[in-house]
């Protein structure tokens, strides 16, 4: 047995695995998912007679593009250029493919073989080259040459003589299929320790994905340019699909096959009532490889629902086509073959799922979209439900994700278009749900939780309209200019969403290809792992589409003021953000005391600091499902403080907000946490000094007594060219982790350590030693992208160290300044441990933190200054006191 121990099915239920960069089994909504029941045969959501009494009564386009929408495409393409751009770009996508869809092509595209999966695939020719080899593979595939996919790393090209695929499963159930896998050395796959890539496989699902998107765009032409053809093709996509859907097998895409009816499958999937067929040498044992987290029909990812989402909203538009004569496009027979055997079959394994995480939700809307376009409020219900509990439950009550804002943005994807689509909607006339309840013109974005998702992905973002990249969030992620739209449409009353759209379009709104300072896109049939965006990224510009569709001809002649970024700090997220400069787009600096929890790391009361576009203290981001994750997820990886070098605790993790006010001039921010058991303190005062004309700096206070060796680490975000403070002659050579270069010297005492952070931005460490402080500096991991662009990168690590009982104070000061002058000219450790002046180009400034209370004296003209409280700042310009603040 070469998968899991005995148990393997409660350890599927209750263990955290990784699958998909994802834990399986932590708690989601207060339960695991071992207590979440699943669908049974009888489920009355396989009850499809609503469907067939109401499905007439549905006034098509109803989903995400509606009659207003086309209306709105239509002017915009006249009076617009970036409109015109847009509906030339679909035009032309569609004239260069629209003629390969004849029946030869259709049955090379849409094989009655059961697709595999885009992902899963490890490139063995990688391997045996000595190349890294990422679990997924990194592969390009091309409509153009649909019948293989190519290794971008060592250039390969599967399927492959070389790497023949000579092991084969013969399938049973309805119309027999032949699966086929690499027969040479396995590959452990996460915990599946003998992956064997299907290169075929891969390419039949990437196949399918493609031409699921080409029917949307099929239709979308079909409104926009009312070219018949377009509906022609589409139509005929939409019947092959309907006749080779109902024989794929529930699958995932580790290769395990449930060789029975899909319906039995989809409601057993982890204790299915024969063996599922599995590549040698694994043993089938009556259950899915992580069940529905990686399961599908069309694809074995757990999303079905991109697949989904696109047919049906391909049907949506084309089905009530009709030539000039007046006579339909779609026969009736072929309306309810299209409607029965793939809408609606599609549906059949995503309602098994009753689980909420950040796939499933996204499932469920398939449903419910399938449920709106054809009439079965039961199915719109089921997807109902599960946008309810996402936005209450999913999100945090504040409106913040509960775990990345990657993987927000990732659930947003999930949820967008249910919102969107379930604008007006009315239950059919008539019916009423088992409680004698029905819904009439529901509208999701007022009537929920869901405004306060929007307004915290607002507020969020950085200056630079990208989002920090704590937690497991890419460097790259950003608010893409399809959900602006959205937010814009839907909450017209918010002049701050309408100035982030002119913010990333231009004021004239002109430009439209997404911000220009980050890709936030990931898509399963170019390789990448999860659709995070709501767009059809077959397309071009995608969230042009959205700009097309939803936007309000004439928006741009709307005065609004300049984007105004805000100070912020959920109460239930515990991450603050304090912002520099008139509108808050100067600089960020940014403290976590987030919870443990999915997709959270080791890395509570890590401090993040950026400014002008550049980091000054980094968060490596997230290395996604790379096989050298841990690196970025560790706590030595992140700002903050370890212990005994060890990493901080996962399970029972919990962060405190102490103070957070943000003043005029100073902004201050104290958190706490229990991240290591043996602390009885670990808490962090990170403050936030602005004089205005980029003039601004954090001061940083870190507490911590408990274990035997306390070590402040942070790391620089480019080659340390300079270290004043400590003599040369002072370092010694010395080991620390898994650091190389390492050298040491005392530190207990004020010096300073200096970096670029860019062509134009120097930055500047002050470190305020104590006794018995000791510094290492070393050279460590660097690496922040999952592809291996930047392979062994490395960074300057700074430790600073101290041992044994007590309380310890690590007191430090970071500037970020242009040119070659540092506003910051000196800093000093005044008597008592929580107490320093900064000296600046204007003057003086004074930051006292105490762990319980204190007394700032000072001098000015006017003599000594007193203030009293647990934090007191002051500061003082030729001897005149120009601000103070204290907090009780």
């Amino acid at each position: 047995m070469t998968k899991v121990p005995k148990n393997r099915r409660e350890f599927l239920k209750q263990a955290s695995v990784w699958s998909m960069g994802m834990y399986l089994g932590e708690p989601l909504f207060s339960e695991r998912m071992s207590r979440i029941p699943h669908s049974s045969p009888a489920d009355p959501l396989l009850d499809w007679s609503d469907w067939k009494k109401y499905r007439t009564s549905v006034q098509h386009p109803c989903l995400t593009i509606k009659e207003q929408n086309v209306a709105n495409a239509k002017e915009n393409i006249r009076k617009y250029d970036w409109a015109k751009a847009h509906g030339t770009r679909i035009q032309d996508v569609i004239e260069n493919h629209v003629g390969l869809i004849t029946d030869d092509f259709l049955e090379m595209m849409i094989e009655e073989t059961t697709p595999g999966d885009p992902l899963w695939t490890p490139c063995p020719s990688c391997r045996e080259k000595g190349m890294p080899v990422h679990p997924h593979g990194l592969w390009h595939w091309d409509v153009a040459l649909p019948q293989q996919i190519t290794c971008t790393e060592c250039g390969e090209i599967f399927p492959n003589s070389q790497y023949p695929e000579n092991i084969v499963l013969n399938t049973n159930w309805g119309k027999p299929q032949t699966i086929k896998f690499y027969g040479g050395e396995p590959f452990p796959v996460f915990g599946y320790k003998e992956g064997r890539p299907a290169f075929s496989a891969n390419i039949r699902s990437r196949k399918v994905q493609w031409i699921a998107g080409f029917s949307k765009t099929l239709a979308e032409g079909f409104q926009l340019l009312g070219n018949l053809e377009y509906a022609l093709a589409c139509r005929r996509i939409l019947l092959r699909l309907a006749h080779c859907y109902p024989n794929w097998l529930v699958h995932v895409g580790y290769g395990e096959y449930a060789d029975i009816n899909p319906k039995i499958a989809a409601m057993t999937i982890n204790n299915l009532p024969t063996p599922e067929l599995c590549p040698p040498p694994n043993k089938p044992d009556h259950s899915l490889w992580t069940g529905y987290w990686s399961a599908g029909r069309a694809s074995g990812v757990g999303l079905e629902s991109d697949f989904i989402r696109k047919t049906v909203a391909a049907y949506d538009l084309t089905c009530n086509a009709g030539y000039p004569d007046g006579s339909p496009v779609y026969s009736t027979a072929e309306k309810i073959a299209i409607e029965r055997d793939l809408l609606l079959e599609s549906t059949l394994l995503l309602v098994g799922d009753k689980g909420l995480n950040n796939k499933s939700v996204s499932n469920r809307t398939a449903v419910a979209l399938v449920g709106r376009c054809l009439g079965h409020p039961g199915l719109f219900r089921f997807g109902l439900e599960g946008f309810k509990k996402t936005v209450d439950e999913w999100f945090l009550p504040d409106g913040a994700t509960s775990e990345s804002p990657f993987y927000g943005l990732m659930t947003l994807g999930g949820i967008w278009d249910m919102a969107q689509a379930s604008l007006g909607y009315s239950d059919p006339a008539g019916f009423r749900d088992n409680e004698g309840t029905r819904m009439d013109d529901l509208n999701l974005y007022r009537d929920t939780n869901y405004h306060r998702v929007w307004e915290a992905f607002f507020n969020g973002l950085q200056g630079d309209l990208a989002y920090p990249p704590y937690a497991d969030s890419f460097t790259t992620t950003g608010l893409d200019v399809a959900y602006v739209e959205l937010m814009v449409a839907n909450y017209p009353e918010k002049a701050s969403y309408r100035s982030l759209l002119k913010a990333l379009c231009t004021p004239t709104l002109s430009l439209h290809s997404g911000s220009p300072l980050f890709n936030n896109s990931f898509n399963p049939t170019t390789v990448d792992p999860v659709l995070t965006l709501p767009y059809d990224l077959t397309k071009p510009n995608g969230s042009s589409s959205f700009s097309l569709y939803y936007r309000i001809p004439g928006l741009e002649r709307r005065a609004d003021d300049a984007l105004n970024l805000p100070d912020w700090c959920p109460p239930h997220l515990r991450i603050g953000h304090l912002r520099s400069g008139k509108d808050g787009r100067e600089s960020l600096l940014l403290l976590s005391a987030s919870h443990w929890g999915i997709h959270h790391e080791q890395d509570s009361l890590n401090l993040y600091y950026w400014k002008k576009g550049k980091e000054l203290l980094s968060d490596l981001g997230y290395l996604w499902d790379h096989p050298k994750k841990s690196q970025n997820i560790r706590t030595l990886a992140h700002n903050t403080v370890v212990l005994n070098e060890k990493d901080q605790i996962k399970a029972g993790r919990g962060g405190k907000l102490v103070h957070y006010n943000a003043f005029e001039k100073i902004k201050i921010m104290e958190m706490a946490s229990s991240a290591y058991v043996e602390a009885s303190t670990y808490k962090r005062t990170s403050v936030l000094v602005d004089h205005g004309n980029g003039h601004n700096y954090a001061v940083d206070f870190f507490r911590v007594a408990g274990g035997e060796i306390q070590d402040y680490v942070f790391h620089a975000t480019g080659e340390i060219h300079a270290i004043n403070g400590i003599p040369t002659s002072s370092w010694k050579e010395s080991s620390i982790y898994d650091f190389s270069a390492v050298k040491t010297a005392e530190g207990n005492h004020v010096w300073v350590t200096k970096w670029k952070a860019g062509a134009d931005l120097t930055a500047a460490a002050w470190s305020v030693g104590q006794l018995g402080e000791r510094v290492f500096l070393a050279t460590g991991w660097g690496q922040r992208d999952w592809k291996n662009v930047d392979i062994g990168a490395t960074i300057p690590y700074i430790v600073r160290r101290t041992k044994g009982k007590g309380l310890k104070t690590f007191m430090s000061v970071f500037e970020g300044f242009e040119g070659n002058l540092p506003f910051v000219k000196n800093v000093t450790c005044l008597e008592g441990s929580g107490i320093i002046a900064i000296d600046t180009l204007e003057g003086r400034d004074y930051i006292m933190s105490c762990d319980d209370s204190g007394t700032l004296a000072f001098e000015t003209a006017k003599g000594i200054q007193v203030l009293t409280g647990h934090f007191a700042a002051a500061s003082v310009r030729n001897d005149q006191l120009v601000w103070m603040e204290s907090i009780d």
